[in-house]
């Protein structure tokens, strides 16, 4: 019963939140608040409930890992959705995702703390510096009444799945599983099929500007799980996620005069940009 109510409502009520505020405050907004730990939260929770505090502290070490395939399908994503539809962006980034996964779990598959936040710090800011900063208004909701459900009923279903593949694989791959863009897809291809390319764009590189509070819950599970018990360990974590989380959306107002700067100028190189924002091609 607990793994089902886990299962049921953590997630999905991230989806829910972060595209109701996607809509009130605009796609980065919604990136941002996506990228707290909603989906490896409960599946780390599950696997430390039915396989020990060793299997969980194991598998957020491979969660860290797997980040790197989560850089890589937002890149690649990105990249792709300006200019291409939401399938090929997709296709193309769940291919960038495998190829990265299996890349970081050939080479640092069996190594421990600290290897994977240096490996998932650095992928995920090398992806955040490659995606170009767009500043768009909120774009007006054409949404579907259905939509909400929809998008919840998709994570409520990977999640369960990547549970089940996690307990089955081993602790590093389980936990490198569940670091898989799942959210990131569901989010980038609804933005992306409602709203255009531009605003997934926006979207991802909120989510990778608020990753700092997923890396850290992992990591925080990595240490502290196995000497101080799972509901010290998970309790901590989340209140650290929580509170990076709340810094990067109520950042200080020097903070926000810096990315306001960064974001007018990088909108203009992009608005320069042939083909880019209404200036035509040559």
């Amino acid at each position: 019963m607990p793994r089902i109510v886990i299962e049921l409502t953590l997630a999905p009520a991230l989806v829910a939140i972060s595209t109701l505020v996607a809509r009130r405050w605009g796609p980065r907004a919604g990136g941002v608040v996506s990228a707290f730990p909603a989906i490896v939260a409960p599946v780390l929770l599950i696997l430390a409930l039915g396989h020990g505090r060793v299997f969980a502290a194991r598998a957020a070490e491979g969660t860290l890992l797997g980040l790197v395939s989560l850089a890589a399908f937002v890149l690649v994503y990105g990249r792709l959705a300006r200019e291409h539809g939401w399938p090929a962006a997709a296709v193309a980034g769940w291919l960038a995702a495998a190829l990265a996964a299996l890349g970081v779990g050939a080479i640092a598959g069996r190594t421990g703390s600290p290897v994977g936040l240096v490996v998932a710090s650095a992928a995920l800011a090398a992806a955040w510096r490659a995606l170009p900063a767009i500043a768009l208004a909120p774009a007006a909701s054409r949404a579907r009444r259905t939509e909400i459900p929809l998008r919840m009923a998709s994570v409520a279903l990977l999640v369960a799945v990547l549970t089940a593949a996690a307990g089955a694989l081993g602790a590093v791959t389980g936990g490198m599983l569940a670091a898989l863009p799942v959210l990131a897809c569901v989010l980038a291809v609804f933005t992306h099929r409602e709203h255009g390319g531009l605003q997934a764009v926006a979207l991802l590189r909120g989510m990778l500007a608020g990753m700092a509070s997923f890396v850290l819950f992992c990591q925080v599970i990595t240490l502290a799980v196995v000497p101080y018990g799972i509901a010290p360990a998970f309790a901590a974590a989340t209140g650290v996620a929580v509170a990076v989380q709340a810094l990067a959306v109520y950042s200080p107002t020097p903070v926000h005069s810096l990315l306001r700067r960064q974001s007018s100028a990088a909108s203009v190189a992009v608005a320069a940009a042939p083909g880019c924002l209404g200036r035509p091609s040559s």
